[in-house]
């Protein structure tokens, strides 16, 4: 830690230095030719009283010294590395010292001969010149410093040693010049170095910030590598779970205890599935694959299609769940407004142990304000904002720990933002929560909300009996279910490991193939786009074509959306699997139709 702070002084002393040699050149030039002029001039309103021998050697060593300071300043502007810091301000120290010193030696020599009247003439020049040097040169306090000195004590001197009162009240004055003169460039000095030390800090905290910032980012990149990885590597095996519970049951006659406890291992991967689902939520509004379908409707139509859909969760647990209802029309999309709602409730559900949950609205001028409200644990103010974080959770006693996975108002403030609906809550311990949703109101007519996906089991528009399905994925067991699967719905499968394994089968087969089904992910053989567009060659362009993947990246659901495909994610229900086959095989034989 000592070498660290040590270090830390060690760079702040040498940008500092940098700085004050820096602004120094910067306008010295400008110093150098203008007390050349000056001194010229004051030898012309002199010359006739001052034997030549006197001010000439003078005035010929102050330009000898001018072009050696104006080479040295080039010098530094074409080359500053040329010479470390320290040598720049010793040669600027010498050529103020060695200036000043004519200044100073010459005023002495010529003083003798000049008039009293002439004698305050010089004087005043040779003040105001050095005054000048140490107010302009505010970044480097030693050669303005040099050069005061050597201008101002010889005259000085001069006028000690002459006599009289008038002589030594002017010597007592220079003195006293001298002397403010160094102070006050002192001080200026130490205000410009504060300065440059605050301007140092201030970009070495922007750095660290940047730094910081960009650590934060590798973290948050590392984290959602993990997830996905983690998310596919879950899926696989969950993909074949599920399935293979599904085609368990038919398959096998069990006992009460046989079947609950098959029941419950369903649940068990049902919940799984659920925590899965939220992750893949997660990374579709960060690819920013999700985008808002903005409409007018009535806000009770969709408030009573949530509370309908959690009235039974309530009731199990012993709950209350109410609805006031609401003719307001509202602008927002009511799928993604009723993802938020619908987590919104679950979370009420899940963290009232006892008592009532109410949805409902309060209307103000410009929006209405839908809100969950719940006489459920409560949350203390110094958790309010980090419970919209990913896998934050509020834990309590009386609470099931295996209970959600601290994502779904991570996902409500997510879509919220998406919509830019902003998100509130009032809540304290044991006081419940009220969660509010502030949503613009349109007015006009209401459009109808969109028809609820057709639930599982219900009558699917075609009969996958007797269709060719080729399936691709890399794992074993994988296609091992799948196989059993697509046979149990009664197709005939071709299951490969790849595009080329496919190709093979299909080699001198002369039926027609209704349907291609890929993982995303398929190894060193590419992946299920590119799988589906080399089959597509063979079976037709238009053949419809499924991506069963559990790879939730970014990247994948992009890839899959500029490709034109359905993606469906691991793992996925049969009943799901069973009605997009089916809906992906009616869509292609009605645009077959169109052409």
């Amino acid at each position: 830690m000592a070498v660290s702070v040590k270090a830390a002084a060690d760079d702040e002393l040498r940008f500092i230095e940098s700085a004050q040699i820096k602004s120094y050149f910067a306008g010295v030039g400008d110093m150098i030719m203008a007390g050349a002029l000056v001194f010229s001039l004051l030898i012309f309103a002199n010359y006739e009283r001052s034997p030549s021998w006197v001010w000439a050697p003078a005035l010929l060593l102050l330009y000898f010294a001018t072009a050696m300071r104006m080479l040295l300043v080039r010098q530094y502007r074409a080359a500053p590395q040329r010479r470390s810091v320290g040598q720049w301000v010793r040669t600027q120290w010498l050529g103020s010292a060695g200036s000043g010193l004519v200044w100073g030696s010459s005023s002495v020599a010529m003083l003798p001969y000049l008039p009293t009247d002439m004698q305050l003439f010089l004087l005043t020049v040779i003040s105001v010149v050095a005054a000048s040097a140490i107010s302009e040169s505010v970044s480097l306090v030693a050669p303005p410093r040099a050069f005061l000195l050597a201008t101002i004590a010889p005259p000085t001197a001069w006028l000690f040693t002459a006599g009289g009162r008038l002589h030594t009240t002017l010597a007592l004055m220079l003195l006293v010049f001298m002397l403010l003169m160094i102070r006050l460039g002192t001080k200026r000095g130490l205000v410009f170095i504060q300065q440059q030390q605050l301007h140092y800090r201030n970009e070495f905290l922007a750095l660290e910030l940047a730094r910081q910032r960009d650590v934060a980012e590798e973290a948050h990149q590392s984290k959602t590598r993990f997830l996905a990885a983690a998310s596919h590597d879950l899926r696989q095996p969950m993909h074949a779970l599920a399935i293979l519970l599904e085609l368990l049951r038919p398959e096998v006659q069990l006992s009460h205890k046989g079947s609950s406890i098959l029941s419950r291992a369903q649940q068990a991967a049902d919940a799984m599935n659920g925590l899965l689902d939220a992750l893949l939520d997660i990374s579709k509004i960060d690819a920013g694959v999700i985008r808002p379908s903005r409409r007018a409707f009535c806000v009770r139509d969709l408030l009573d299609e949530v509370a309908q859909e959690f009235q039974p969760a309530a009731e199990r647990k012993g709950l209350r769940l109410d609805v006031v209802a609401s003719s307001v029309i509202i602008d927002s999309d009511p799928v993604l407004l009723g993802q938020v709602l619908r987590n919104l409730v679950a979370n009420a559900i899940r963290y009232t142990p006892t008592g009532r949950v109410l949805l409902g609205c309060r209307r103000h001028k410009n929006v209405l304000a839908v809100q969950v409200i719940d006489t459920g644990i409560g949350i203390s103010a110094d958790y309010h904002e980090a419970i919209f974080s990913e896998f934050y959770q509020v834990r309590d006693t009386q609470l099931e720990r295996h209970e959600g996975l601290g994502l779904g108002l991570a996902i409500v403030i997510r879509v919220a933002r998406m919509l830019d609906h902003p998100v509130s809550v009032r809540s304290a311990p044991g006081s419940g929560s009220c969660f509010t949703v502030e949503v613009p109101r349109a007015p006009g007519c209401v459009a109808p909300l969109p028809a609820p996906d057709a639930p599982a089991g219900s009558a699917d528009p075609a009969n996958l009996t007797g269709r060719l399905v080729v399936m691709i994925d890399d794992d074993d067991d994988i296609r091992s279910v799948m196989r059993s699967l697509l046979r149990a719905w009664g197709c005939e499968a071709i299951v490969a490991s790849s595009a080329a394994d496919a190709l093979q089968q299909l080699e001198g087969d002369g039926r027609v193939v209704d349907a291609l089904l890929s993982d995303m992910g398929l190894g060193a053989s590419g992946n299920g786009i590119e799988a589906i567009r080399q089959l597509r060659q063979h079976c037709g362009a238009d053949t419809p074509a499924l991506l069963v993947t559990g790879d939730t990246s970014g990247e994948a659901l992009q890839a899959a959306e500029s490709a034109g495909l359905t993606m469906l994610h691991k793992p996925v229900k049969s009943a799901a699997l069973h009605a997009a086959l089916c809906a992906a095989i009616v869509s292609g034989k009605n645009q077959a139709a169109r052409s």
